[in-house]
């Protein structure tokens, strides 16, 4: 699944389960199971040399940055707009975590890195992946998307 869906599972939980202590380790584990969601993503049908070359960098980063930008906007959106600090730091430390295994993943995916810990974790993401083609595998993720825009309607964006 591509990052940014990650992230709106991130903050949808942030904002639905006040306590860290929770959605911080739910976050984490949703990323498991949101890969388990028929998706498409850069990578799908590529093999190692095919990953590291062409408009796959460019998509890898742009999607990265997006949600970079969406986990951001929550965080000031509930630090500026609704003046909770605590949901603001609850929300930048769920979309971190919703997206950090495909981040500890990624050393092994750009660099080669061997090591026990990189392998283990590909090996798991490798066998929650469920890809699906193009235009199924993006529609799936955008229904994800609208899912949890239509939980932060109820709770995080009620001014």
């Amino acid at each position: 699944m591509l990052l940014t869906p990650h992230t709106f599972v991130g903050v949808a939980i942030a904002s639905s389960i006040s306590n860290p202590v929770i959605s911080v380790p739910l976050s984490f584990a949703m990323h498991f199971l949101g890969d388990k969601v028929p998706h498409w993503d850069f990578f799908s049908n590529t093999n190692k040399e095919d990953r590291l070359k062409g408009w796959r960098i460019f998509a890898v980063m742009s999607d990265f940055g997006l949600s970079v930008a969406v986990g951001l906007f929550f965080t000031l959106y509930a630090l500026w707009f609704k003046g909770e600090s605590l949901l603001a730091l609850n929300i930048l430390l769920c979309v971190i975590a919703s997206c950090l295994p495909d981040a500890l993943e990624a050393p092994h995916v750009f660099f080669g890195s061997e090591d026990v810990f990189s392998r283990t974790l590909l090996y798991v993401q490798h066998k929650m992946q469920f890809q699906a083609p193009l235009p199924w595998g993006i529609i799936s993720q955008v229904l994800v998307i609208l899912a949890c825009l239509a939980l932060l309607s109820g709770s995080l964006l009620r001014v």
